[in-house]
């Protein structure tokens, strides 16, 4: 039985996929934003690249 992405626990019915790389995970487990579900280390990521976009738009306005 394949085991969670972000929590590392087997996998029971209830799981979804991350809508970035694909892993599966515990619904729990999943961070949900604009109704897409993400594992931990892609919505770093995401959170990450938002930031930077905003920044560079800042910069770009001035």
């Amino acid at each position: 039985m394949p085991s969670c992405a972000v929590c590392g626990k087997p996998l029971e019915k209830a799981t979804v996929k991350c809508a970035r790389c694909g892993a599966e995970m515990h619904r729990q487990c999943a961070k949900k934003t604009l109704g897409k579900s993400y594992c931990r280390s892609c919505y770093k990521e995401g959170k990450k690249q938002s930031r930077y976009e905003r920044m560079a738009q800042r910069d770009y306005w001035r």
